[in-house]
């Protein structure tokens, strides 16, 4: 605990990935003292008063060196599906979770704030919705499944004593993001290059769900001080599930391109055109950071059975949403793509 009068101190797990990129200058700027980590180098984005340490939290050396001081532990470091393999998605999620609780218990923590995944609750099972986060989860595919041990782990150490919190995001999107809505976004951009005149989109409709790393980072942050929060799951996902057809409008309004519903499956540009176009985007000075999905609009295909969740929970905390309603999400949706344009993620 650091003593009065000081800067709280902030372990931030993970310093290398996308949702790091937000939190670390999010306590900066509200006064906490950062200490990040990450496997590999210093990212160059990180500012210099921020102290970085390279650590293997596979390995369990070094790790309540890692932890001494910190106030707060937010846990960020994690392997996800889209690019490891089901070994490297249990090590870095199941057995780094393991080995930093222990760490973080022994050391004294006030708070450990842990990000977990909605993808703990699967999509074999159905279960009663909305979705609240004392159900049992049946994780059924490989990352649910790590992300339910590293839980289960921060939940062994908060019955021992660490005082814990988790977060349960969904299909997060931003600045800086590089694959779900972002690689759907880089499908219509793909499109409007080739000269598309419309947006081929299949008529039947997919309920999706999203949320804003700001408001992840924002609950997170909340979380991190909120009197009474510790022991507890949150579910984190903004009030409205806009369905496929209408998300699709929605960025090819952004894109000065209509959509077109069909009833034609596969539609659109094939697989060979899209790369080419891709391909030609990348030649042209775009650069290569957002994921080009082999399937079309992949992401809004992503029909899940136990889609609603409750955010009761979080609701209750007194956060609230800076990107909740329709128009903040489209808003929040604009934003992203002038960042890419910025970026010159997009042409």
């Amino acid at each position: 605990m650091m003593p009065p009068g000081m800067a709280r101190l902030a372990l931030v797990t993970g310093a290398t990935g996308f949702m790091a990129q937000h939190l670390v200058p999010a306590l900066i700027g509200e006064g906490w003292e950062v200490r990040a980590s990450g496997r590999s180098g210093r990212p160059a984005w990180l500012l210099p008063e921020v102290a970085y340490e390279a650590a293997d939290l596979t390995g369990e050396r070094g790790l309540e060196a890692l932890c001494d001081g910190a106030d707060t532990i937010f846990h960020l470091a994690g392997a996800t599906s889209s690019l490891s393999s089901a070994e490297q998605m249990h090590e870095s999620n199941a057995v780094a979770t393991t080995n930093l609780v222990a760490a973080a218990r022994k050391t004294g923590v006030r708070r450990f704030v842990h990000m977990g995944s909605t993808s703990i609750y699967g999509e074999e099972v159905p279960l009663p919705q909305p979705i609240v986060e004392s159900v049992e989860p049946h994780p059924s595919r490989g990352y649910g499944k790590a992300k339910w041990l590293a839980e289960q782990a921060v939940w062994a150490a908060a019955a021992d004593g660490l005082p814990a919190v988790v977060l349960r995001p969904v299909s997060v999107f931003g600045p800086g993001a590089v694959k779900l809505l972002a690689s759907a976004i880089l499908d219509v951009a793909i499109e409007s290059f080739a000269g598309c005149r419309a947006i081929d989109i299949e008529a039947a409709p997919v309920e999706l769900r999203l949320v804003h790393v700001a408001d992840v980072v924002g609950s997170a942050l909340h979380l991190a001080g909120a009197e009474g929060a510790e022991g507890k799951a949150y579910n984190v996902v903004a009030p409205w599930y806009p369905g496929s057809v209408e998300l699709a409008g929605m960025l090819g309004a952004l894109f000065a391109m209509p959509v077109k519903e069909t009833d034609r499956a596969p539609s659109g540009l094939s697989l060979e055109d899209r790369r080419q176009a891709w391909e030609t985007m990348l030649a042209s000075g775009m650069e290569k950071a957002i994921l080009f999905t082999e399937e079309r609009f992949r992401f809004l295909k992503k029909a899940n059975r136990n889609n609603r969740l409750s955010i009761d929970a979080l609701l209750s905390t007194g956060y609230e949403f800076r990107y909740g309603n329709e128009s903040d999400l489209i808003t929040g949706v604009a934003e992203t793509i002038d960042w890419y344009r910025q970026q010159h993620w997009l042409l």
